[in-house]
């Protein structure tokens, strides 16, 4: 059985928070109105500062204004923002990262708070087959804005990781985790090969006092 990678999206492959980087995008494109970025560009501050725990409240109303939206919309939406703005801002060393467990036959599964519909793209662009990302309700074929569940932030990673790998029938034996935030604690305390990359200081010094390797990428 091919041994399992978990890769992390922001400041892990990607520089830079990507629904910060979506929210300047759909302001500059008029699709949302300075009220709207200022009010969440402040919980963006606030989650930073570690002053925010749950995101799950500011994402949904971050993305009210795709209530109603179809799938086409959605797809022709994030299409354009990867195109313009996402695609150049990988960390090249972490693409050469993916594609060298690529080249050892490793299973790679990305885990991210960021939409699942925005992850999806991410992966289609990495070449990578799994992924968990926080799930927005769909009825009748049009988006809700409300969100499935919790998000898939802190402890519930490791729950969802845990739960995809069952059901997909992978394993965690010999498995590798890479990831920069506190809140990746959880996935990376249940792989034999955890990677704190581009740590945050708490991270960082969790890394230190637990001697797990530090990585980070120049560009």
């Amino acid at each position: 059985m091919k041994e399992l990678v978990i890769f992390d999206l922001d400041k892990t492959l990607i520089k830079g928070y990507s629904q910060q980087i979506f929210l300047k995008y759909l302001f500059k494109t008029g699709i949302i109105n300075f009220f709207n970025y200022f009010i969440i560009s402040i919980w963006f501050i606030f989650y930073k500062l570690g002053l925010v725990k749950s995101p799950k409240k500011i994402m949904e109303y971050a993305f009210r204004f795709m209530k109603d939206w179809d799938g086409k919309k959605l797809d022709s939406l994030i299409n354009d923002f990867f195109g313009k703005e996402l695609k150049h801002l990988f960390f090249k060393d972490g693409i050469e990262l993916v594609n060298n467990h690529k080249k050892e036959n490793h299973e790679l599964l990305i885990v991210s708070n960021v939409p699942d519909f925005l992850v999806k793209r991410i992966s289609l662009y990495l070449g990578i087959n799994n992924y968990i990302g926080t799930r927005l309700e769909v009825v009748g074929g049009k988006l809700t804005s409300k969100i499935i569940g919790d998000i898939v932030h802190g402890e519930n990673k490791a729950f969802l990781v845990k739960d995809y790998i069952s059901r997909n029938g992978f394993t965690l034996d010999n498995s590798w985790a890479y990831g920069d935030h506190i809140s990746d604690l959880s996935i990376l305390n249940i792989v034999d090969h955890p990677y704190a990359t581009n740590p945050s200081p708490e991270l960082k010094k969790e890394a230190r006092k637990r001697n797990w390797p530090i990585i980070s990428f120049n560009n």
